[in-house]
C-alpha cells in the first residue's frame, strides 16, 4: 500500500462502546501487529500501554502520546489506539473547566501535523445494559439486582454511561475530526446497507483504509469473553455479598481478578453459559426506551442521517429472549453456598480463607 506522508499521518481511534467486541478486535489486532506495521498501521504490543495512554489524557499529559506519534513517524507509520474506556474519558472535561479532552486530544495532534479519526462500535441501550451488568457482577464490582443498576446508570455519571450524546456530543462540535460510527450487531450499516452477522473486527478494519488483500490475510482468534449464565451471575451476586459481609479485604486486586476466574470455570464445569443471564422484562426495557429515545434520536440526526434507531436495532431488540431470575430454587441453595465456598477457598490465599472460616 501506499505509506502515509508527514502531512496525512492520521491517528486511529478506536473507542468502544464498552461491550461492543472491543476484546475481540483488540486481541486479533495484536495477533496480526506485524502484518499490520507492514501495511502502514502502528499500535501498541500490549494493554497496559494503552492503559497508560488512556491515564495521560485524564492527566493531560501529552508525553506519552508524542512518544509514539514519533515512533510512528520513524516507520512511515499511521497510528491505532483500541480502548473501550475511551469512550467514557474523551467526553470529560479538562482542569481548565472548558476543553473536553476529546478536544484536547484533537488539538495536540492537530498542532503536530496530525489528523484524528474516531471510531465508534453503537450498542442499544436494552442489550448494551444487560451485558454490562453481567460482566460487572462477574467481576464482584457490583451487588445491586439489576432493576437497581439500571436506575442509578440512568441517573448518569456512571462507568455504564450510554447516553450517545452524553458520551459523543464531543464530536458534533468539531469538524475537522472524521468519525465513524458503526451500529454493533445490526443487520443494517449506517447507511442503510444490509450486513448479516458483521464482523466487527473487518468493520475496523474497513474504516482503517487497509486493502481487502492485507484484510484476508489477518489471522483469527476465538471470542472469550463470555457471560458466566443466570446461574453464574447469581453466584457471582452471593460471593462478592458474602465477602463483602464477612470479608471486605478480599473484594480488591488481585483477588477479585482470581475470584473472576474460578467464577468462570465453574460455570464452565456446569455448562450454565447455555443459559444466559438477561434482566429485560417489559416493564425495564420500556424505561430504558423511554429514558434514551430523545438522545438517540438527535444521535441519529448528527451521525446516521439516512437511519432511524428502530430501522437499524428493533430487529435485534425483537429477539431478546424473556427475563430470567438469578435466583436459585430453595432446593438448591446448599448446592449455590457449595459453590461458593468452593470458589472462594480455591482462589484466595489459605490465610483469608482461614480468617473466613475462623
Amino acid at each position: 500500500m501506499a505509506f502515509p506522508s508527514p502531512t496525512q499521518r492520521t491517528l486511529f481511534l478506536h473507542i468502544g462502546m464498552h461491550k461492543t467486541a472491543s476484546t475481540f478486535i483488540q486481541r486479533r489486532l495484536r495477533k496480526n501487529r506485524d502484518l499490520l506495521r507492514k501495511n502502514g498501521v502502528l499500535l501498541t504490543a500490549r494493554r497496559r500501554k494503552d492503559n497508560k495512554l488512556l491515564k495521560a489524557i485524564a492527566q493531560e499529559k501529552w508525553k506519552p502520546w508524542s512518544r509514539w506519534i514519533k515512533r510512528a513517524e520513524i516507520r512511515d507509520c499511521n497510528l491505532l489506539v483500541s480502548h473501550e474506556a475511551l469512550s467514557c474519558s474523551l467526553y470529560q472535561v479538562c482542569s481548565d473547566g472548558e476543553t473536553l479532552r476529546g478536544q484536547w486530544l484533537a488539538n495536540q495532534l492537530q498542532s503536530c501535523g496530525w489528523k484524528l479519526k474516531v471510531v465508534g462500535f453503537i450498542r442499544d441501550q436494552e442489550s448494551y445494559l444487560n451485558s454490562r451488568y453481567t460482566q460487572l457482577v462477574k467481576r464482584l464490582s457490583i451487588r445491586s439486582d439489576f432493576t437497581t443498576y439500571v436506575r442509578r446508570v440512568m441517573k448518569g455519571n456512571t462507568i455504564s454511561e450510554c447516553d450517545l450524546i452524553t458520551l459523543f456530543g464531543w464530536l458534533i462540535e468539531m469538524p475537522s475530526v472524521e468519525r465513524v460510527m458503526i451500529p454493533f450487531g445490526a443487520n443494517k450499516d449506517q447507511n442503510g446497507r444490509e450486513c448479516q452477522r458483521p464482523d466487527p473486527f473487518q468493520q475496523l478494519a474497513d474504516e482503517l483504509a487497509l486493502p481487502e488483500a492485507v484484510i484476508r490475510q489477518c489471522k483469527p482468534v476465538s471470542s472469550i469473553n463470555q457471560q458466566p449464565g443466570r446461574l453464574g451471575v447469581a453466584l457471582a451476586l452471593e460471593i462478592s455479598t458474602f465477602l463483602a459481609q464477612h470479608h471486605p479485604k478480599a473484594l480488591v486486586a488481585p483477588h477479585k481478578k482470581r475470584l473472576r476466574g474460578g467464577i468462570e470455570r465453574m460455570a464452565q464445569k456446569h455448562g450454565w453459559p447455555a443459559e444466559p443471564f438477561n434482566g429485560l422484562n417489559s416493564s425495564i426495557k420500556q424505561m430504558i426506551r423511554r429514558r434514551y429515545q430523545s438522545s438517540n434520536t438527535e444521535f441519529c440526526r448528527c451521525f446516521w442521517p439516512e437511519m432511524t434507531w428502530d430501522e437499524l436495532f428493533k430487529s435485534r431488540l425483537q429477539n431478546i429472549r424473556e427475563p430470567n431470575s438469578t435466583a436459585w430454587t430453595d432446593a438448591a441453595d446448599a448446592e449455590l453456598k457449595a459453590c461458593r465456598g468452593e470458589v472462594i477457598a480455591s482462589n484466595l490465599p489459605s490465610t483469608i480463607v482461614a480468617e473466613i472460616l475462623g
